[in-house]
């Protein structure tokens, strides 16, 4: 078998949603916040979009972008605003689009698109009206987009977020908030009327039934297989990093900073296990190699690792409710007393 690598640079993501709001991020009053942080507050360190036929590569960016990541960005502190049609745009929405776009970038502070170069999110940062250029970048490159090419984009909807005000939440807060996306996303609540999603793709803990199944059929597509165990994988290390530090960067100098470290180290350790399993299955699958997950052999040890994983991660969520009840008991005494 491969070798198991395990992860050594905290600086950087599969997962192009959280790594893109860490970029804008950066140009705010809340810049300290550093990627683990980012990954563990959006919940994006503790997401599957499992697609259900064959393990699809778009599973990990099949989600409501909107919804997600402006709710992401008020877990974080931030009211946001979305612009976006569907392609073609009115000339009416493409207005209103391109003046929230040059509205923050005259701020200093990049937007948030999709499909600007591939398939990923990424930033736009800069604009040339005469030449009717944007300036971005994603995952796959840095360049110019012209203006009609932004307007008529591949997914055939066109995608903005852009980040408004910052406003002072306090730690507890954003962690609450951040609990709260990760168990209603874990148990499969975190929205109801996608049905273009639901039907196609399995979320949360029901992401390993859906993988397993496909593993078992023999059915999962090479490289569609290898991303998504690369995109999970690498979201499970940041997931266990993210209670690490809750336990080393809380005090616990009161009774709520002792129980957070206390909730966090359990947690930390189902999440590591679950890191754990997923390196031994990027080493089966390899990014953008593939390997052969119809191989019976081969398909049959991943059913066993993704059985591990399930497991622990079930025992991680369960924990994870219990801290969530535990911070909304204590915000609810916050604002009685």
């Amino acid at each position: 078998m491969a070798e198991v690598n395990r992860k050594d640079n905290w600086n950087e993501t599969w997962t192009t949603a959280a790594y893109a709001i860490f970029g804008a991020v950066g140009y705010t009053d809340k810049k300290h916040l550093s990627l683990v942080d980012v990954m563990g507050l959006t919940g994006h360190a503790f997401r599957m979009n499992i697609e259900r036929e064959r393990i699809g590569i778009e599973g990990p960016t099949s989600f409501p972008g909107g919804y997600i990541l402006r709710r992401n960005l008020c877990n974080l502190g931030f009211i946001s605003n979305m612009g976006g049609a569907p392609v073609p745009p009115t000339p009416d929405q493409l207005e209103r689009t391109m003046a929230m776009l040059h509205e923050t970038i005259d701020k200093g502070v990049p937007a948030i698109g999709f499909d600007l170069f591939g398939p990923e999110f990424g930033l736009i940062y800069g604009y040339d009206d005469e030449k009717q250029l944007l300036y971005a970048k994603d995952v796959t490159q840095e360049g110019t987009i012209p203006y009609d090419k932004f307007a008529n984009p591949r997914i055939h909807v066109l995608y903005l977020i852009t980040i408004s005000e910052s406003l002072p939440h306090s730690k507890y807060e954003m962690l609450r908030m951040a609990l709260d996306m990760i168990v209603d996303h874990s148990r499969g609540r975190e929205w109801s009327d996608a049905d273009f999603f639901r039907d196609r793709i399995a979320t949360g803990l029901a992401g390993y039934d859906a993988w397993i199944q496909v593993m078992k059929n023999r059915a999962a597509d090479e490289l569609g297989n290898a991303y998504n165990a690369g995109v999970v994988g690498d979201a499970r290390e940041f997931a266990a990093r993210f209670l690490q530090e809750l336990v080393g960067g809380w005090d616990g100098a009161n009774f709520v900073e002792r129980k957070v470290r206390e909730y966090a180290a359990a947690a930390a350790g189902h999440y590591e296990e679950v890191a754990s399993a997923f390196a031994e299955l990027r080493a089966l699958f390899p990014f953008p190699q593939g390997g052969a997950p119809k191989d019976p052999a081969i398909a049959d040890r991943a059913v066993l690792l993704l059985e591990r994983a399930r497991k622990a991660e079930t025992a991680g969520v369960a924990l994870l409710e219990g801290f969530l009840d535990f911070m909304k008991a204590y915000h609810s005494e916050v604002w009685v007393h």
